[in-house]
């Protein structure tokens, strides 16, 4: 039979470990439960961190006047209410055009 986990040994400190514990029991949880999770949500932040890197790296532009004007009269726009929603533009997208 093939396993669907792995396993892994690992070592803490004594207060790690107790803390370990603590948290667990008052949670009712299993060690397992608990390190799946923060494993989870260290890899998320860390894929968070690289991504943030990643476009920290991209180079930057300043707009150009135009791109500026054509901003403004975008949130002007906006603001007044001169725009759809994006359902309504798949919709208009998906009829037939006259």
């Amino acid at each position: 039979m093939t396993r669907t986990t792995a396993t892994f040994s690992v070592s803490l400190p004594p207060e790690m470990a107790t803390e370990l514990e603590r948290v667990r029991k008052a949670e009712h949880r299993t060690r397992s439960e608990l390190v799946r999770e923060a494993l989870r949500h260290y890899i998320r932040e860390s894929d968070t961190r690289s991504l943030a890197s990643r476009i920290s790296s991209l180079p930057e532009e300043e707009a150009t006047l135009d791109e500026l004007e054509a901003i403004k009269e975008g949130v002007a726009d906006f603001r007044e209410g001169r725009h759809v929603t994006l359902s309504q533009m798949r919709y208009a997208l998906r009829r037939p055009s006259h």
